[in-house]
């Protein structure tokens, strides 16, 4: 029984951190041009919309994964195109990265809390 206890308090702990993460990647974020951006959970990951400004309406990218890097697909709205990338929370900050050919990855955007 002592046994047991400290595995399920590990699993719960595992569980838990992994909630919190996507929590700080849920809600509102504010882009660099001061347009907000909301991310909710879709399908089996998360789902970025804009929800002001020019592009508002347009899904910019879908992510998935337990954070505080998330992986997935990046769209530039200006563009019409969609990149491999991701998003990383760092606190108050995100951070979304896009990659040329699956492998030239960059910062390109970095958004913070409203």
């Amino acid at each position: 029984m002592n046994i047991v206890r400290p595995a399920l308090v590990a699993v719960l702990c595992v569980g838990a951190a992994g909630t919190a993460s996507a929590q700080a990647l849920t809600g509102d974020w504010l882009t660099e041009n001061g347009e907000r951006v909301t991310i909710a959970p879709c399908g089996n990951g998360y789902c970025s919309v804009v929800a002001t400004g020019t592009y508002q309406g347009q899904r910019i990218a879908e992510v998935a994964g337990t954070g505080p890097e998330y992986p997935g697909t990046i769209t530039d709205p200006s563009a019409g195109k969609t990149y491999k990338g991701s998003m990383t929370v760092r606190g108050t900050q995100l951070d979304l990265k896009g990659c040329l050919m699956g492998m030239f990855c960059k910062t390109v955007q970095s958004w913070r809390r409203p």
